[in-house]
């Protein structure tokens, strides 16, 4: 054999086997690449089963948030309730305490052994003015004679009468002179108000002017040692000496209508009417918050010789249980008998919607005047 078809030979040979050997690895190739397609076709179905296993578990936790939801809205009702159960009950506990004071002092005035010295009857009554649907005083001199006609002529009645707040005395006066020009009437001397100037303080001149045209009885200085205190001025001793001599010489009484009592309210009082004790009566108004009608009278008596009660519907809603309209009756009559068994002079009743519908007598008033005049 030449050389040549020895090297022809030799390079089939070698094809041969490269051929051969591709063969094999191309086999193994496809083998491993089949066992590769089978092991993710494997993890393929291994992730549809996870995934089967996550929807599950989100259609578990929808589920339970749902039930959360629905529980936390249970609570919120119940949270609810809760708080309406404890508002019905914090209502009922004030309603019974109210009963409980009322029972005490109904004890209190039962046994009493004071004398009645209730000689006057003094009637708030007012003009607020357009955008009121209530108090309104059309015909003064009506109403004048409906009080007259329930009292029977047992007390000395009196009309207290406010025009728009009391803050402007020149169309005050013309009211007055208008409509209580032959009626018996107390002048408020001094209003305070909400301002750090007094709604009214007349001078000695507007008062002598008023006198000139109108059957002013009494005259009314009205929280004037409550208004100083709170407002920390200086009470003006000078303009009550003043108007305690103008009174005393024109014969006219003097109302003091007060409804503090702290602070040395009272003994302040005290002193700035020493020497006009015959001519000053102090008045314990009920819409005061720091003492209970029954327990200011008594204060009120005990420390002036002239004393009188101030009978409010504002007690009512000073202390949060309702309107100035709807205090309960029978709880204004407790203070106004109270009052006049522990031996009031006088006793003034407000506010005038309380007991007149614009003008007519409400069965308040009618309820009221029967007791008092029962006897």
């Amino acid at each position: 054999m030449t050389k040549d078809r020895i090297a022809a030979v030799i390079s089939l040979i070698m094809c041969a086997i490269f051929a051969i050997s591709l063969i094999a690895s191309t086999f193994s190739f496809s083998r491993a690449l089949n066992q590769k397609s089978s092991e993710i076709g494997n993890l393929t179905s291994t992730l549809t089963e996870k995934d089967s296993e996550i929807n599950d578990l989100q259609n578990k936790i929808a589920a339970d948030n749902t039930t959360m939801s629905s529980l936390n809205t249970q609570i919120a009702t119940l949270q609810s309730q809760m708080t309406s159960a404890n508002n019905q009950i914090s209502s009922l506990t004030n309603q019974t305490e109210v009963l409980n004071n009322q029972i005490q002092e109904l004890k209190n005035i039962v046994n009493s052994t004071s004398s009645s010295e209730l000689t006057s009857l003094i009637f708030h009554v007012c003009e607020k003015g357009q955008g009121y649907t209530w108090g309104h005083l059309p015909n003064a001199t009506y109403t004048y004679n409906q009080i007259l006609k329930l009292n029977k002529g047992i007390y000395s009645i009196m009309l207290l009468p406010e025009y728009q707040g009391d803050e402007n005395w020149t169309a005050t006066l013309a009211w007055l002179k208008q409509n209580f020009a032959h009626i018996p009437i107390v002048l408020p001397v001094f209003e305070g108000g909400n301002s750090t100037v007094p709604n009214r303080k007349l001078t000695i001149d507007q008062i002598s002017e008023a006198i000139a045209t109108l059957d002013i009885r009494e005259l009314r200085i009205g929280e004037m040692a409550s208004w100083y205190l709170k407002n920390l001025q200086p009470f003006p001793t000078d303009y009550i000496t003043s108007i305690l001599n103008f009174s005393r010489a024109h014969n006219l009484k003097v109302q003091w209508s007060e409804w503090q009592v702290n602070y040395g309210a009272f003994q302040r009082i005290q002193s700035y009417i020493t020497g006009y004790v015959d001519t000053v009566t102090v008045t314990f108004q009920t819409n005061s918050l720091e003492i209970e009608p029954f327990d200011g009278f008594l204060l009120t008596s005990g420390t002036f010789k002239q004393w009188g009660g101030s009978i409010q519907s504002w007690y009512w809603e000073e202390r949060g249980y309702g309107s100035t309209f709807n205090m309960p009756t029978s709880i204004y009559m407790e203070h106004t008998l109270s009052a006049k068994k522990l031996g009031a002079q006088i006793l003034e009743f407000e506010p005038y919607w309380y007991l007149f519908d614009n003008g007519e007598p409400r069965e308040n008033l009618q309820i009221l005047m029967a007791a008092l005049t029962s006897g």
